[in-house]
């Protein structure tokens, strides 16, 4: 895929999630902000360097047929372990005590889990702040990924996770059951805002002129 090429071979990523947020000031000197919701993840993508033209000239092509206007599905860390750092899960569970997690629902800025079928005995922080989860709701393809706004420890039962936005409804997706996937195998849907060109160069290298944008698709 073109552009998760692009993010696996980045020179540097930016990553913005802050609150959309419009502000001005009275005659009398009071400042007032009113925020938009929802808050869409954005990423400025430091474009690659060293891009052979005779090795990657499928890459460009799909980078063409993309454009601005295809949405794509993009990880941070799944595909090229190099960047596991920025988005791995810091909770103390294994990958098979994740996977025995249950949504029950949502609420505002708070996801329930059922953790009763959670098998070992864990203990420590079940997340800690900043950790990235996506749920999966009744049909397996909810789309939006959330962090962790505080360490949220351990135990049997329902927990309460607060996370950074209130939960997006989708249509046709219920959030009451499914499982959940965190850190490295959370997935974004995203259209590329700012598509660079590029030129080869003397020899056989490919330089872009712009970085790439990319930003959270809602629906």
């Amino acid at each position: 895929m073109s552009l998760q090429t692009i993010i696996d071979n980045a020179t540097f990523l930016n990553i913005n999630k802050r609150r959309v947020v419009a502000s001005s000031i009275s005659r009398s000197g009071h400042y007032k902000t009113a925020e938009r919701s929802p808050s869409p993840y954005s990423f400025t993508v430091g474009a690659p360097q060293g891009f052979t033209y005779s090795t990657n000239r499928g890459v460009l092509e799909d980078l063409d047929s993309t454009d601005r206007i295809t949405e794509v599905q993009i990880n941070i860390g799944a595909t090229n372990s190099a960047l596991s750092y920025l988005t791995d899960y810091q909770g103390s569970l294994n990958a098979s005590q994740v996977g025995q997690i249950t949504l029950n629902s949502v609420s505002g800025a708070n996801i329930y889990l059922d953790t009763t079928s959670v098998t070992g005995s864990p203990s420590g922080d079940m997340f800690k702040k900043g950790d990235f989860i996506l749920l999966e709701g009744n049909t397996a393809t909810y789309r939006y990924p959330y962090q962790v706004t505080s360490d949220v420890a351990f135990s049997g039962g329902n927990i309460t996770i607060p996370v950074h936005r209130p939960v997006l409804s989708q249509t046709g997706v219920a959030l009451t059951s499914g499982g959940i996937a965190v850190g490295n195998n959370v997935t974004f849907q995203v259209k590329c805002v700012n598509m660079p060109t590029y030129t080869v160069v003397p020899h056989d290298l490919v330089e872009f002129s712009d970085n790439f944008e990319f930003i959270e698709v809602i629906i």
